[in-house]
């Protein structure tokens, strides 16, 4: 191997493994900040953190089948919706529908972008008050004290003024996610990155917190075993196939329309943007698909540490999820894409659940605190 060709490389594995240690630590701030907010502002502090279930099928453990079986139709129901899903965007795809496709997933992003920014911007800040309390000056948790207290006017006040300035945020934010997606001529390359990297790490921290664990788990190896499916044989290699194409017959016009920028550059070496949610760099491209459900397994584990009261669970996570991370980065060639879903998830889960084994073991926790987890 030559000395280019190393370099080349170590370069696109920084291109690659960075923007999933972003979504990761954005994940775990996150999911620290929703398990503060409803356990001391939603819920009774004294009663175990629950946020209300978001999943199409309760996992009601009183049901026929009980948590397993509403897990298993959770599971299937995406699965089925990211199958349909992929088969419609080939469709749309090989008909030339590229603006409609663009536009579909401006109104996606633009909306989630908008919800999820209002959201979390109350949760994050609430959270952040609470989980770091203790450690302000005095002045400040004075200042802190007549913030909270709801009673005052002048406070009643400040608090509209605050809630106000979060609206203004998600809206704009949730603008920027429209033009991003909706402009073809739109070359902010790098705003469309953060934006992907912050709105799987949103998605996939709201999921797993607000699903009952097992679901998020079954859903997790559902469709790890689809991407299996999807990338070999599926719609993926379908859109794929179609995306070479256009990008061997843009390389054919370079010499009558030469390239002026590293934008250019991007949109040349990454056929179909901006229709498609990818981040984006000239060395490489990751599904937003992947930063969210990497984003599910690493809330996931916080959950379950919270539960457990132990880190070891979300340690453990995050090697076998990196692991999983580096060696497909290693499988993975020029001219041959892979599921980037199996081995993060599967090392990941994996990896979990030898960490809860070791609380086990080593009386960090019992079978009775494990079991809990799940109800």
């Amino acid at each position: 191997m030559s000395e280019n060709t190393t370099e080349l490389s170590g370069a696109r594995f920084k291109a690659y493994i960075i923007p999933i240690i972003f979504v990761i630590v954005i994940t775990i701030v996150l999911s620290i900040f929703n398990i503060v907010y409803y356990t001391t502002l939603v819920e009774d502090p004294d009663i175990d953190f629950t946020p209300p279930e978001m999943s199409f099928i309760s996992e009601d453990p009183d049901a026929p089948g009980g948590i397993a079986l509403g897990a298993l139709l959770n599971m299937a129901i995406y699965v089925v919706m990211v199958f349909i899903g992929g088969f419609v965007v080939l469709l749309v795809i090989k008909k030339g529908f590229m603006q409609i496709l663009a536009g579909f997933f401006a109104i996606i992003m633009g909306f989630g972008c908008f919800s999820l920014s209002l959201f979390y911007s109350d949760v994050s800040f609430w959270g952040f008050l609470i989980l770091f309390f203790d450690y302000f000056p005095t002045f400040v948790q004075t200042w802190i004290n007549a913030f909270l207290d709801w009673n005052i006017t002048v406070v009643s006040q400040q608090i509209v003024v605050y809630y106000l300035l979060i609206l203004i945020i998600s809206i704009f934010l949730g603008i920027l996610g429209i033009l991003s997606f909706g402009i073809q001529t739109f070359d902010k390359i790098w705003i469309r990155n953060i934006m992907m990297i912050f709105f799987g790490a949103m998605v996939g921290s709201l999921f797993a917190i607000h699903f009952g664990l097992l679901s998020v788990l079954f859903i997790l190896v559902g469709l790890s075993l689809y991407d299996i499916y999807a990338v070999f044989r599926g719609p993926l290699k379908g859109i794929i196939d179609h995306g070479r194409q256009e990008s061997e017959e843009s390389e054919e016009s370079e010499e009558d329309f030469p390239i002026n920028s590293e934008s250019e550059v991007t949109y040349k070496r990454v056929p179909l943007l901006p229709a498609l949610p990818v981040y984006t760099t000239p060395l490489i491209s990751i599904g937003l698909g992947d930063f969210a459900f990497f984003s599910m397994l690493a809330s996931a584990s916080v959950v379950i540490s919270d539960g457990l009261h132990n880190p070891i669970p979300l340690l453990a996570t995050l090697i076998g999820l990196f692991a999983g991370v580096i060696y497909t980065f290693k499988l993975l060639t020029k001219d041959r894409a892979l599921p980037g879903l199996p081995l993060p998830i599967f090392g990941g889960i994996a990896s979990l659940s030898i960490g809860v084994l070791i609380c086990l073991l080593l009386g960090f926790a019992n079978v009775d605190a494990i079991i809990a987890l799940f109800l």
